[in-house]
């Protein structure tokens, strides 16, 4: 652990990170908002994330899903950034723009076509929004997955490799979620059938999607050609600038503090969670961390 801590201390990848994490928090202050949340939940992850790394301690003796450092690995990583910057940007749209439609030429109706699945199958086994489950599941996953697969990227090295301590892992991090929710369950506040629906919606639309766009996707094509420091915080970084249309409409249309905001709090998380996906290696972890944090209150 002490090892850990000298090596975080020494890392460019993390000095970079905290300057430009704590400028965007000075600058949301200046601009009179209260950064009270942002920086518990920033200690928050900090916190657990040093408990992680001590029940993953021998990670680091257990064999990689490696992934090759050559014209395909660039190849691969600029599918990744085109996906995330499609996504990013109709996302954009869709939270500062509310009302104008996305169309983009081949892309918008294959992913309405998933849409329309979700609508005739998913309505009763969703929270709500059935329709961006399957399109989101769609536009993050499958259709990002083909590509890769067809630039000869490992299936296993995207996160479905056999995991480390996954589920030690994830028991720990949702730990005061589940508290909450079983306190809910048998105070009658909610059920477990309106929970599990919740969960799977929640599931689809952002958990494993996004999980598997930034973390198994992004992250494992960076770290094969930088090192996992940089490819953590790269992933994390650009996590939170794919929010900018939901931060910004956050902020009263303010791309600026919208910007920061990204960067102050779901920037955090995929710090949060890209640390988790690289101790236990495997999504799965992450994917219902990222869950949990959603209908927790994220």
């Amino acid at each position: 652990m002490t090892q850990q801590f000298k090596r975080i201390l020494s890392s460019r990848a993390a000095w970079f990170y905290a300057i430009i994490w704590l400028l965007s928090i000075a600058y949301l202050g200046l601009r009179g908002n209260g950064v009270f949340g942002s920086v518990a939940f920033a200690l928050g992850i900090l916190v657990f994330c040093c408990i992680t790394v001590l029940i993953t301690k021998d990670v680091d003796e257990q064999p990689v899903e490696s992934q090759r450092s050559d014209c395909r690995s660039w190849l691969q990583l600029a599918i990744v950034l085109f996906f995330v910057a499609l996504t990013g940007y109709g996302g954009f749209i869709f939270n500062v723009r509310p009302g104008q439609p996305v169309n983009i030429p081949l892309w918008s109706p294959v992913v309405n076509w998933f849409g329309q699945l979700g609508g005739q199958y998913l309505n009763d086994v969703v929270d709500h929004s059935p329709t961006l489950a399957t399109s989101n599941l769609a536009r993050y996953v499958l259709i990002p997955l083909v590509f890769l697969l067809l630039s000869d990227a490992r299936f296993r090295s995207l996160g479905f490799a056999k995991g480390y301590r996954v589920w030690q892992v994830t028991l720990f991090w949702i730990s005061i979620p589940l508290i909450l929710f079983i306190t809910q369950i048998f105070s009658g506040v909610t059920t477990l059938a309106s929970l599990a629906k919740m969960f799977l919606g929640n599931l689809l639309r952002n958990g494993f999607s996004e999980e598997f766009l930034f973390r198994g996707a992004l992250q494992t094509r960076l770290q094969a050609l930088v090192n996992s420091d940089w490819a953590l915080v790269i992933q994390a970084l650009l996590f939170g600038v794919w929010h900018l249309g939901f931060d910004t409409q956050t902020m009263d249309r303010d791309i600026l503090q919208g910007f920061a905001l990204g960067i102050a709090s779901h920037s955090i998380l995929g710090l949060g969670v890209g640390i988790i996906f690289q101790r236990t290696r495997n999504l799965v972890a992450p994917s219902i961390v990222h869950v949990a944090n959603n209908m927790f209150g994220g």
